[in-house]
């Protein structure tokens, strides 16, 4: 029979017999006794690696060797221990193995010094100057700014203005004359690459700021090539009609808008900008460049009629950016694009003349920026671009956060051809517009259809019912009636803008309140930029858009635009029989 246990008190009372009791050490106490034994353990462990140093058998370098070798490069040799061949599995393990002293069987990459120094500094990367900057920093900030990029050898992003290498007399304009006094993500992005002379495309979404993204690289572009030559050669006759820099636009309101803010620079930097446009005649252009012409911004058709009228010639313009380029191959112009492009001088011309010494470039330098990249796109990057950096910009492809989007079903089709107006959907136009010119006093309204005569029809119809200051473009107006147009809309003398395509890129209005879809585009692209013209430079902007099932093959487009936008879907979307039955794209 096994004993029982002894019992607590029998021990207590066994320990008072003994003369000791049961003592409670101090914290401090216990802390002191563990030293002791790790101290009585390290020194054990000295001494066995004492005695194993004995055994080893260690090479000796020669004088000359010895000179060579530092410290950390010298081999110890173990002995190898005679294997039990009787043993039926023979490991090498230590009898007395004691792993305590050993080093470790993988090595951990430690944190590097800039790692330590964002974790320990608490600073942020605005804070620091531009040299203390560590990757850390520069994920931190393109995360901040939506900057993504592929194609290897990205440069960093632009932090300020002063940190670019933008010439002195350019940067001063930008911020002393012009007060821009930070640049937007698209600007921050492209301009430290392009100012590198590398081939960009930039994908942003509308209203970024693109155009002072590659204004700025040209004139820094112009402004670097060799003075001798600006201000003597170029100047020739023969020269006159041979611009440095040129910029395409799909329409002619993108043109001018993009040669309005390229003539603000060039009238502090004696350049001379001209704008090549449909509604323009010829001997407007030939006047223009009687001096000379350093850009010319230009819509791809009017460009190659004057080319061929040897009113322009490309044989000095070794720098091309197409701003919008999505948009043109969609208006047709692929094959114009091609076009232009055989006529600029090639890269083998530059380097096998003087021009390389004279421009300070080893290569022709193309920037394109579009929305969107499709097939055609792709085809014209692969062909014509050399090595292009890809720049990804915040929501491009997602919906706009500073966007209210409103929609409203209507079902089944609704009878709104190209040649009247459905009197339903006018009715619920005109309820919308009314209740919010009751809501906003100084209100900008943009009507967009997708045909010329319901824009016309839209107009009379507005102001039969008292809006009477409404004003209409399309690609029938002609080009002095579509600048009018406009500038009433700037000026407020007209609340309300009904237009087709031609004004979803290129107008730039601030504080447009409204934008509504009388009609839904055909194209979803076309979508995304009507809505982007309210909305701008931070300010906050609602779309209404009347959709119908006529409009179903958008409606996948329209689902995945507003699920990775975080916008709320609405249910008629949701469980519309084209979104149930298709994947979603990627």
């Amino acid at each position: 029979m096994s004993r029982r246990p002894v019992s607590v008190e029998e021990l207590l009372k066994d320990n008072d017999s003994l003369g000791s009791k049961p003592k409670f050490l101090s914290k401090s106490e216990r802390k002191r006794l563990q030293e002791l034994k790790q101290k009585q353990e390290e020194a054990q462990r000295l001494k066995k690696q004492s005695i194993q140093r004995k055994k080893v058998i260690r090479y000796e370098p020669d004088i000359e060797e010895k000179e060579s070798l530092d410290d950390s490069s010298a081999v110890i040799e173990q002995p190898k221990k005679k294997k039990n061949k009787s043993s039926r599995f023979n490991f090498e393990w230590d009898e007395h193995d004691d792993t305590s002293g050993d080093l470790p069987m993988i090595s951990l990459p430690t944190a590097s010094a800039d790692h330590d120094l964002d974790a320990t500094s608490g600073k942020h990367w605005s804070e620091k100057p531009l040299k203390e900057m560590t990757s850390r920093d520069w994920r931190i900030f393109k995360e901040d700014y939506g900057i993504t990029s592929k194609g290897g050898d990205i440069e960093n992003p632009l932090r300020a203005w002063e940190e670019a290498s933008i010439p002195s007399d350019l940067l001063t304009i930008l911020m002393e004359k012009l007060k821009y006094t930070e640049p937007t993500p698209i600007q921050r992005a492209s301009i430290p690459l392009a100012l590198k002379q590398r081939d960009i495309v930039g994908i942003a979404e509308t209203g970024s700021g693109k155009t002072l993204a590659f204004l700025i690289p040209l004139l820094s572009y112009i402004l670097n090539i060799d003075k001798n030559y600006l201000e003597y050669e170029h100047q020739q006759e023969i020269n006159h009609n041979k611009p440095l820099g040129l910029i395409l636009a799909p329409t002619r309101e993108l043109a001018q808008q993009i040669t309005k803010e390229a003539q603000k620079f060039a009238s502090f930097l004696s350049l001379n900008v001209v704008s090549i446009i449909g509604g323009h005649q010829y001997e407007e252009t030939v006047n223009s460049i009687g001096d000379g012409v350093h850009i010319v911004v230009a819509t791809p058709g009017r460009l190659i009629d004057s080319i061929e009228r040897n009113i322009i010639g490309l044989g000095r313009c070794y720098y091309l950016i197409m701003d919008e380029a999505d948009r043109m191959i969609d208006m047709g112009f692929e094959k114009s694009l091609q076009s232009i492009l055989a006529f600029l001088p090639t890269t083998e011309n530059l380097n096998n003349t003087i021009d390389s010494r004279i421009f300070n470039v080893s290569k022709r330098i193309t920037l394109m920026f579009t929305a969107t990249i499709s097939p055609p796109i792709e085809k014209i990057t692969k062909n014509y671009l050399d090595r292009p950096g890809y720049l990804f910009i915040g929501g491009a492809g997602e919906a706009l956060d500073n966007i209210d989007q409103q929609f409203e079903y209507l079902g089944a089709s609704t009878s709104n051809t190209s040649e009247e107006v459905d009197n339903k959907r006018f009715e619920k136009l005109l309820r919308v517009v009314k209740y919010h010119a009751r809501e906003i006093s100084t209100f900008s309204i943009i009507v967009f259809a997708n045909h010329k005569r319901i824009c016309d029809l839209l107009a009379l119809e507005l102001e039969n019912n008292g809006f009477r200051d409404n004003v209409v473009i399309h690609g029938s107006k002609s080009q002095d009636a579509r600048e009018r147009a406009i500038a009433s809309f700037r000026s407020h003398e007209a609340n309300i803008l009904i237009a087709t395509d031609v004004a979803a890129r290129g107008i730039d209005v601030p504080n447009v309140s409204l934008v509504i879809n009388f009609q839904m585009s055909k194209k979803f692209d076309e979508y995304i930029h009507r809505i982007g013209r309210t909305g701008r430079a931070g300010n906050k902007g609602t779309s209404f858009t009347f959709i119908d099932d006529s409009d179903s093959d958008v409606f996948i487009d329209l689902k995945k635009f507003l699920v990775n936008g975080g916008k709320k879907c609405p249910d008629w979307l949701l469980k519309h029989s084209s979104t149930q039955n298709q994947v979603l794209r990627d």
